[in-house]
């Protein structure tokens, strides 16, 4: 599942400034794409992420009861404090 490399190894991306990675994680159908499943490896020093979703159709987001962007605000500051990011 996967994806390979043109010597069939594990398709992997280092880092390096000004690159981008682009991935569609979607068939044409609309049906998910399982091969795009992926994971990011710990940050040694700092990492960021920018994400920017593109739909076709109309979408309506659905959000697992009980989860919220408010709910995660406290869990967040304190965090963001932890990592020397914010002062209290």
């Amino acid at each position: 599942r996967d994806l390979k490399d043109s010597r069939g190894n594990e398709l992997t991306m280092q880092p390096k400034q000004g690159s981008a990675l682009l991935f569609f994680p979607a068939l044409l159908n609309g049906q998910p794409d399982d091969r795009t499943l992926h994971k990011g490896e710990v940050a040694v020093d700092e990492k960021m992420i920018a994400q920017m979703w593109i739909h076709e159709k109309d979408y309506s987001p659905v959000i697992p009861e009980g989860n919220s962007h408010e709910a995660a605000i406290d869990v967040i500051q304190a965090k963001e404090t932890e990592l020397g990011y914010k002062s209290d």
